[in-house]
């Protein structure tokens, strides 16, 4: 029997890989797509509305009871991360593209804005990003639906940072506020991380993927869990290798081309499996910088009340959690360190209660004193941009296996001094806005202690094979046919969230991939 050979296999099936997948079949190219964990159902399988006092131990599980998928960071589900995201939707800036340029620190990118920013608009129409054009150097304006209007803590907070000289805008998401002919408006449950039972907020299988089905160019394999990439003699990809998640069962898909997307440390990990003769030490990595040049961001917390709500009547405010952002401003002052960060407020949402275990009290006078702080908490969520230096890497641990029998895939980062100065002025600049929007702090996170999130790096984009592992469109230098399209491929990570940079990066390689498939390249 004949085996079928995909033009494009494509490892991962979340921001990267769903776009890639949807525009390049929009194409009339031929895609596979490869995804460790099972079909999820958005609207019927998370525990989207569920409160901690319907489960006896207060954890509410992901998902619904006999659904699976979101298991692990192998075998999350199609639609990947973006099932579960936050939604926020920002563009990198030109400081973002050329950092090292502008700052004297970290790496400048192969590519600058004005190269993204087609793509930008592009991926902003296809999801559906709420925001206001604020005009500001460093966060590019785009394509927006109105946003939500902020909430009361919000504009308490908003008007307090204004004395202080710093901005406070409405966040930019993808998330509906105006329905369309497929997707309903958001209805502001505030459980967006939970899920979203209507599809308002942007997911890679309900807008991208099902539409791209409709075209007969897209095959999904979901429950596949990929062990290996596989390179030919001539040094091509010429498709993998996976275990199925459920049976058990080995299996290949093959392709005249593919692209890994499967979230960065998971993205380098397999090519780090994918040993040969001719790469020892992994797939595309005669450079030795694969796994190198790990640069997640990392977060603080400073959490409080607003003195003012305290006893407030409690609202349905929740909204879709963070209506509040703060962006970045200390790129333009004075400052001892390079690069910068941007917060995300939280106020008025009920699923963030941990903090009561910080009040003192017991019994009923504890209950009300809860009670009473309730609707007056706020909590600012702090993203830094970290530099990229040699102690921090993502590596196989061969001492260990996962259930599939796979190295697991270890990350790490250690914070330099740049890094701890930039923990302490977001966190300063945060606790400056509370008070003096007559606030009180109840708790400030702690540099030794630090949170990380977004992971990217690990397969930096550039210009040099032999500092770098793709080239400006996602090609690995050593592979002509082989790409990697998610956020392991930032040479530098912004404080801004990556993940529409990620889809735009995946629309602009898949114009190029289209392209090359038109001219006979591949």
């Amino acid at each position: 029997m004949r085996k079928q050979v995909f033009d494009i296999c494509i490892v991962g099936s979340g921001a990267g890989g769903g776009t890639l997948a949807a525009h390049l079949a929009q194409r009339g190219v031929n895609v596979a797509i490869v995804e460790g964990g099972p079909t999820v159902n958005t609207r019927t399988d998370f525990n989207t509305h569920a409160l901690p006092f319907n489960f006896p131990n207060r954890h509410i599980p992901t998902m619904k009871p006999g659904k699976t998928g979101m298991g692990s960071e192998r075998a999350r589900g199609v639609g990947g991360k973006t099932m579960l995201w936050n939604a926020v939707a920002l563009r990198l800036s030109h400081r973002d593209f050329k950092g090292y340029t502008i700052d004297g620190a970290g790496a400048d990118w192969p590519i600058d804005y004005p190269d993204m920013a087609p793509y930008y608009d592009r991926i902003e129409r296809e999801v559906g990003v709420c925001g206001n054009r604020d005009g500001l150097e460093d966060l590019p304006d785009g394509i927006y639906n109105d946003p939500p209007p902020l909430k009361l803590g919000d504009l308490l907070l908003q008007r307090g940072a204004k004395e202080l000289g710093i901005p406070i805008i409405q966040t930019r998401k993808a998330t509906l506020t105006r329905a369309t002919q497929t997707r309903p408006a958001c209805h502001y449950c505030g459980n967006c991380m939970a899920g979203c039972d209507v599809a308002a907020k942007y997911n890679s299988a309900d807008v991208h993927l099902n539409p791209a089905m409709k075209t007969g160019k897209l095959t999904v394999f979901p429950d596949s869990v990929v062990r290996e990439v596989i390179i030919s003699k001539e040094n091509r990809a010429t498709g993998v290798h996976y275990l199925h998640r459920v049976t058990g069962k080995q299996g290949e898909v093959h392709a005249r081309c593919v692209a890994v997307a499967c979230a960065c440390s998971q993205s380098v990990g397999l090519l780090l499996m994918s040993v040969s003769s001719r790469y020892p030490q992994g797939l595309a990595n005669s450079s030795g910088q694969l796994g190198r040049n790990f640069i997640p961001h990392f977060t603080s917390g400073v959490d409080g009340f607003l003195t003012g709500l305290i006893g407030r009547t409690v609202v349905n405010d929740e909204g879709y959690i963070d209506h509040a952002y703060l962006p970045s401003y200390m790129h333009a002052q004075k400052r001892d360190y390079a690069r910068s960060f941007g917060v995300q407020i939280y106020t008025g949402i009920r699923r963030t209660t941990g903090w009561a275990r910080q009040l003192p009290g017991f019994g009923a006078a504890y209950k009300q004193h809860v009670k009473e702080r309730f609707p007056a908490y706020i909590n600012f969520q702090c993203f830094g941009e970290m530099i990229p230096n040699s102690q921090s890497y993502i590596e196989l641990d061969k001492t260990k296996k996962d259930e599939f029998g796979l190295y697991q895939v270890n990350a790490v980062a250690v914070q330099q001094e740049n890094e701890r100065k930039i923990y302490e002025a977001m966190n300063n600049a945060s606790v400056a806005i509370l008070e003096k929007a007559g606030g009180e702090v109840l708790s400030v996170s702690k540099f030794e202690e630090p949170t990380l999130n977004h992971y990217l790096g690990g397969c930096r984009m550039g210009s040099d094979p032999r500092t770098s592992v793709v080239d400006a469109h996602c090609r690995t230098h050593d592979v002509p046919n082989l790409y990697v399209v998610d956020g392991s491929v930032f040479p530098s990570s912004s404080e801004k969230n990556p993940t529409l940079t990620i889809m735009a990066l995946a629309a602009r390689t898949a114009d190029h991939i289209g392209d090359r498939f038109k001219q006979g390249d591949i």
